[in-house]
């Protein structure tokens, strides 16, 4: 079986490692421009992929994904690995998507059988291929149809990406106050780990949660310099207190 990997950014150097791990290889990587660091076999023309190839892992952008399958041969089987873009976007018949619900930047190792990675296939016949070649690369696989993963693509979004903007404002206001950046390292890391085993809505703390009226407002008039992050702090504030109290 002939393989193709698209792209060079975060998620190709990733599934370049995975199957590097395990012995796996790829027959031609199609990157943008040369020269690239690969351990495979590089080109920049995606007409190098032709009838002969049989499965092609589309590690490209989201808003580039439907455009570079339009170009690739009709009888392969094409793969994305977006949370946020339907399996409808690849013209092939057999098409699938496999999503890492993982943050993914070059240059960091990982344990590559740690993570979840939600999956669409188009066949039966598609997904034996596929999981045959990715599965003992990469994580535990869960079924997800197109609507449960733009619902999980939009979790994330709140429980990382959102999180980690959180994280800058903190960092931001210690800033200011002349404190360490990781003054609540210890305190992030215990939560997290409380979020092993409990829910959130049973570990949630602070003045929000305990109907602290007068402590939110004297914070918010702290951030009267910093108007977008106090509106924020007021939206979190209020949402979390129409919860609780």
């Amino acid at each position: 079986m002939r393989i193709a990997l698209v792209g060079n950014g975060n998620l190709a150097w990733h599934l370049n490692a995975a199957l590097r791990e395990i012995n796996s290889r790829i027959d031609l990587h199609v990157v943008r421009e040369q020269p690239v660091s690969s351990p495979w076999k590089t080109t920049t023309n995606l007409s190098d992929i032709n009838d002969s190839f049989h499965l092609v892992l589309l590690a490209v952008p989201d808003s580039q994904i439907a455009e570079v399958a339009s170009q690739l041969p009709e009888k392969i089987i094409a793969v994305h690995f977006s949370g946020g873009t339907s399996i409808l976007n690849l013209p092939q018949k057999n098409r699938a998507v496999c999503w890492p619900c993982q943050t993914l930047k070059k240059g960091t190792s990982m344990k590559y059988n740690n993570i979840p990675l939600l999956y669409e296939f188009s066949n039966s016949e598609t997904e034996t291929i596929v999981r045959a070649f990715l599965e003992p690369a990469i994580g535990r696989w869960i079924s997800a149809n197109g609507e449960q993963r733009l619902l999980a693509h939009i979790s994330a979004v709140f429980s990382n990406n959102f999180t980690n903007h959180l994280q800058f404002i903190s960092q931001s206001l210690l800033k200011e106050a002349q404190l360490p950046t990781d003054l609540f390292y210890t305190m992030l890391k215990a939560h997290i780990e409380l979020l092993e085993t409990k829910a959130p809505e049973s570990i949630q703390t602070g003045p929000a949660q305990r109907g602290d009226t007068g402590t939110i407002e004297a914070q918010k008039q702290i951030l009267n310099n910093h108007a977008e992050w106090k509106e924020i702090y007021s939206l979190l504030s209020q949402n979390i207190l129409e919860k609780y109290q």
